[in-house]
């Protein structure tokens, strides 16, 4: 599974967001051409490895702590909230940057120190409290759990910044004829760490690295830190940027932020039917995956200390937590084949205004090498809305499964969903504002690669100086110089959709001081609010669930949550990560299980309104897939 990413647009064209600006240098990659995209998006790689670490180990770790599911699930607020706010700050205040190293690079360099800071005080949450309280005092449970909130939040907020500009140094640097390939590039890197990530995640490794502590969490968080700084030391040193020397533009960085959230708001009820469909299904979509992302492993681990017994709780809480990481791992593998592999299957959409077949990804230039039948095609919406039943058949699978075998294959099956998910809503928003009837506006919108023939010209791969003197200053417009900054969501995105303006009437009127370049930034900035605002309502849902069925209950067995055992780590010695005691999963099991498993399972509560979720989610994507086919 891949976390929040960022779909970088082109900005907002016309007379009153268009400046000048001087340049210097050319952007290129150094190092022999068949290494240039890899080393490009290879940044990606580490940040998917982060996103698996805190999906599957900091639910349960938070749990180990002594946090209830409520308070644990408020946490979470963290991961919409950094992708709301994040991404477009980011994105704003990286294309206005004149640092000498570049726009995207310093952000780059200080968001990989930060989260990498931040995933070690994760990792070692106890002792590093320990340094100022000591072990073993209700000050060091209240400092540990402050603190790993603390690191929760840095990560969540820091990563999506580096994700942000990850994104946006690969659509500076390629030239349109490159960029297909280098969203290719950037899937597989996602797809890799995803797997990697939770592979590495159902390992026992403090039995590999004994010398870096007796607990999973903290192990796992010293080695993604290393891939992470280096993955990114290879893109920052081997991608070389233009500098901006100087931005003629009249607008602060805080108007330009305002009328960004002023535009979107403003625009959300003039969308065209298909967009706003796509929309819905989004909406409800969402409600489902958001549980999957961050609740796995603790419903594996749940289901795990059911199956085993309540006293043998304290022994197999880090066996439950690695059980849960192999689902995930299950799942991110299948993703990852589906990802290769189903994009065959769906039929290409002729547009009607530009005569032309769409790809059915985005991530897909050239054709597939897998050659499949054409009666064996279909719309990419009905692909899409039977992913959703699979989904939904995945979560209300959980009436019926009560062992971890099951439970890990629901998990796994998820995968084939998730992959459609990735792209496919990304493509059929580009279908629907590509096949936008021209004739219904003074403007329509396409999408392209938004760099001019000069800009293409400007891609060289090389062994030139990094230094750069005066002749290589450029001044153009910068109508590309803004992407990053339009707000999106990393949820589910594997693509890049750069997208531009064609005027029926060049010198027609700006309509609302937007224009439909404008407008094209704005649909991408109402669509990443409809994956966000589902993610704050189930967050919002969970707590409440959690409240009622488990509450404000500590989840280490005897004493006090949040005390550790003697000699205890930052997780402690048991290692109990998996999520509160076990509790009765189904409404039919007996009250003897109840008083077995010590409660209620919540999480499974959850997965069950994701599940009904989804069912909504297939009725409005089967119709949307009916009016697309009737077109």
């Amino acid at each position: 599974m891949t976390g929040f990413s960022s779909l970088p647009a082109a900005e907002e064209g016309g007379d009153d967001y268009e400046d000048s600006s001087r340049w210097a240098g050319v952007p290129r990659i150094l190092g022999p051409p068949w290494a240039q995209l890899p080393i490009l998006t290879v940044g990606l790689l580490g940040v998917q490895l982060f996103w698996s670490v805190e999906m599957s180990y900091a639910s349960p770790y938070l749990l180990s702590l002594g946090m209830s599911k409520s308070s644990m699930a408020v946490v979470f607020v963290a991961g919409p909230l950094s992708g709301l706010v994040m991404q477009p700050l980011i994105g704003v205040l990286a294309d206005n940057s004149t640092s000498r190293f570049g726009r995207r690079r310093p952000y780059m360099i200080g968001g990989t120190l930060l989260c990498s800071c931040a995933m070690l005080l994760l990792g070692y949450t106890r002792p590093i409290a320990a340094i100022f309280t000591g072990y073993d005092n209700e000050a060091n449970d209240k400092w540990t759990i402050a603190l790993a909130v603390l690191a929760v939040y840095i990560i969540d907020f820091a990563i999506n910044a580096v994700q942000a500009v990850d994104r946006a140094i690969l659509v500076d640097t390629l030239p349109s004829s490159a960029q297909a390939s280098g969203n290719a590039w950037a899937a597989r890197m996602l797809g890799v760490g995803s797997v990697v990530g939770f592979f590495a995640g159902n390992i026992d490794l403090p039995s590999y690295f004994t010398w870096l502590g007796s607990n999973q969490l903290g192990v796992l968080s010293v080695i993604v830190i290393f891939w992470l700084l280096l993955v990114h030391g290879i893109t920052a040193g081997l991608v070389k940027e233009r500098v901006l020397l100087k931005r003629n533009s009249e607008k602060s960085l805080g108007q330009t932020f305002k009328r960004e959230f002023k535009d979107i708001f403003t625009n959300i009820f003039n969308l065209p039917r298909t967009i706003r469909q796509i929309f819905a299904v989004q909406f409800f979509a969402w409600i489902g995956w958001f549980p999957i992302l961050f609740y796995t492993s603790v419903y594996i681990g749940d289901l795990h200390k059911r199956e085993v017994g309540q006293a043998q709780a304290t022994l197999i809480d880090a066996e439950g937590t690695r059980l849960g990481a192999r689902a995930l791992f299950y799942s991110a593998l299948i993703s990852l084949v589906a990802n290769v592999c189903l994009p065959s299957f769906v039929a290409e959409t002729a547009s009607k205004t530009r005569g032309a077949a769409l790809p059915a990804s985005p991530t897909l230039a050239k054709p597939p090498r897998l050659t499949v039948p054409p009666r064996m095609k279909v719309h990419l919406a009905t692909l899409w809305a039977a992913s959703h039943a699979v989904f939904a058949i995945c979560m209300l699978g959980t009436f019926i499964v009560d062992s971890v075998a099951g439970g890990t294959l629901l998990i796994a099956l998820t995968g084939l969903s998730w992959a459609i998910t990735q792209w496919a809503p990304f493509s059929l928003l580009a279908q629907a504002i590509l096949t936008e009837p021209a004739g219904a506006t003074d403007e329509s919108i396409r999408l392209a690669d938004a760099r001019g023939h000069e800009e293409r010209e400007r891609f060289l791969v090389g062994d030139e100086s990094d230094d750069e003197d005066e002749g290589g200053m450029h001044r153009r417009h910068s109508a590309d110089e803004r992407r990053g900054s339009v707000m999106s969501n990393s949820g589910a995105q594997l693509s890049v959709v750069a997208i531009d303006r064609i005027a029926s009437d060049d010198n027609a009127p700006r309509e609302g001081g937007g224009g439909l370049a404008a407008k094209a930034g704005i649909i991408l900035g109402i669509h990443n609010l409809f994956i966000v605002i589902p993610q704050f309502l189930v967050t919002g849902i969970s707590a409440i669930v959690f409240a009622i069925f488990d509450p404000d209950q500590s989840v280490l067995h005897g004493g006090h949550g949040g005390v550790p055992m003697h000699n205890s780590t930052a997780t402690g010695d048991s290692n109990e990560t998996a999520g509160d005691a076990s509790d009765t999963l189904m409404f039919r099991d007996d009250e003897a299980d109840e008083s077995d498993a010590g409660g209620s399972n919540s999480v499974v509560y959850i997965f069950r309104l994701a599940g009904f979720s989804a069912v909504i989610a297939t009725v409005l994507c089967y119709r949307l897939a009916r009016d697309l086919r009737h077109r």
